[in-house]
């Protein structure tokens, strides 16, 4: 199976979400969590591969700068007309209140350059919205054990 965590932006509350998923917090600089806040990495409009879980799935990060709940649906009803199955391709929406800043933020960077102003100012946001972020994850393990 292939998870994909998906927010407004894939390297940051997306990212944080995926690599927590995947047992790693982010330390205090963030610096421990590869790719977070990197415009170049955004800017590719790929999915981010962040490792595979302990049954093997792929689990990724991407960042869709729309509508996260219709881009899920998008992605899920492309996936059943390619003829995948349901439980080949999950997509799991995170959100925080922030992250159309998050977005804007990134986009002004991607034109004037994401110096460590982007890096600073995404790791404040990121960092105050630490526990909603690892809620959603929560949510999402006790679906799977319930399946």
């Amino acid at each position: 199976m292939k998870i994909i965590f998906l927010g407004m932006t894939g390297v940051h509350q997306a990212l944080i979400a995926g690599y927590y998923y995947l047992g790693q917090k982010p330390d205090a600089d963030f610096k421990n969590l590869k790719g977070f806040a990197d415009v170049k990495l955004e800017i590719s409009g790929f999915p981010i591969l962040l490792g595979q879980d302990q049954n093997d799935n792929m689990v990724y990060a991407l960042g869709c700068e729309t509508d996260i709940l219709m881009m899920k649906k998008t992605i899920e009803q492309l996936r059943d007309i390619l003829g995948g199955e349901p439980g080949e391709l999950v997509v799991l929406p995170v959100t925080i209140p922030q992250e159309k800043l998050l977005l804007w933020l990134t986009s002004l960077a991607g034109v004037i350059g994401a110096g460590r102003w982007y890096f600073y100012v995404s790791r404040l946001i990121a960092r105050r919205k630490l526990l909603p972020i690892y809620d959603q994850v929560k949510q999402f393990e006790a679906r799977i054990i319930q399946h």
